[in-house]
C-alpha cells in the first residue's frame, strides 16, 4: 500500500478500495504485494499524467475520456473535471460482465497502458472478490469503532470511579486534626529556622560563623590521628630491632 497510497489519494481512492483492489490482484496473479502496489502506482500516475495534460504514450485527457465514453464509461463529471477514481472503478466492475473480451482489453489498455493493463484485467474478472474485500473491510471498521466505543465507555466509568476515591482519600487526610497538628508543627520549626538565621544576619553570617569550628575540630582530629600513627611506627621499629637480637644470641 505504502507504493502507491499517494498516487490513489490525489486520484480520490480511499484507503479500503485500494486495500481491496490490491488484496485482489495479489490473490489472483500470486505477484509479490510490493509489486502489485508498484504496478498500480503505475496505473494512477497514467491517469494523473493525462489529467495534467499528455501521458508518455501521448495521451490526452480528452483522448482518454473520449475512449472511456465509447465503452459507457465516463471520467469526467458534469464540470469536465476527472472524477474520483474509485468511483470509476467501481463503475467499472459493475459493468465489466456485460462488455466483450475485446472492449475489456481495450478498456484495460487505455487506463494502464500495455505494460500494466493485465492486473486490471485480474481485478475486473475477480471483481466479486473485490466487492467481498471492500465488505469485510468495511464492515470491521465498524465493528472495530463499535467495540472501541464500548471500551472507552466502560474505561472512562472506571477512571471516574478512581477520581472520585482519590479525591475523597484526599480530603480525608486534609480534614484529620492529625495533618493539621502535622503542618502546624513543621511551620513552627520553619519559622524558628527562619528567625535565626535573620538573628545572624541571614545564611551567609551563618556559613562563615559555621566554617572556622568545623575546620578547629577537623585540623585538631587530623593532628591527633597524625600523631598516633607516629607513635605507632616507632613502636613498631623497636618490636622488630628487639625480635633480630634476640635472633643474633640464639
Amino acid at each position: 500500500m505504502s507504493k502507491v497510497a499517494s498516487a490513489a489519494a490525489t486520484l480520490g481512492v480511499g484507503e479500503d478500495q485500494l486495500a481491496a483492489q490490491l488484496s485482489t490482484i495479489i490473490s489472483v496473479t500470486r505477484q509479490a504485494p510490493e509489486t502489485v502496489g508498484t504496478a498500480l502506482r503505475t496505473v494512477y500516475a497514467r491517469i494523473t499524467d493525462i489529467e495534467a495534460g499528455l501521458d508518455e504514450d501521448g495521451v490526452t485527457l480528452g483522448k482518454y475520456s473520449g475512449d472511456m465514453a465509447k465503452i459507457g464509461i465516463s471520467v469526467l463529471d458534469l464540470n469536465g473535471n476527472l472524477r474520483n477514481m474509485g468511483e470509476v472503478m467501481e463503475e467499472i466492475g459493475s459493468k465489466w460482465s456485460t462488455m466483450t473480451q475485446e472492449q475489456k482489453i481495450y478498456l484495460a489498455q487505455t487506463m494502464a497502458g500495455q505494460r500494466q493493463y493485465s492486473n486490471l484485467m485480474a481485478l475486473f474478472d475477480n471483481f466479486d472478490k473485490y466487492e467481498s474485500a471492500l465488505n469485510t473491510a468495511q464492515n470491521a471498521e465498524g465493528k472495530l469503532q463499535e467495540q472501541q466505543d464500548i471500551y472507552m465507555d466502560r474505561l472512562s466509568t472506571h477512571v471516574q470511579q478512581l477520581t472520585t476515591a482519590t479525591e475523597h482519600m484526599w480530603m480525608g487526610l486534609v480534614d484529620t486534626d492529625g495533618f493539621k497538628d502535622v503542618i502546624d508543627g513543621l511551620t513552627t520549626i520553619v519559622e524558628k529556622v527562619d528567625k535565626l538565621f535573620r538573628s545572624i544576619g541571614g545564611g551567609k553570617n551563618l556559613l562563615q560563623s559555621l566554617v572556622p569550628i568545623v575546620m578547629s575540630l577537623t585540623s585538631k582530629t587530623v593532628a591527633n590521628g597524625i600523631n598516633t600513627m607516629i607513635i605507632n611506627s616507632q613502636l613498631e621499629k623497636r618490636q622488630l630491632r628487639d625480635q633480630k637480637s634476640s635472633q643474633v644470641l640464639a
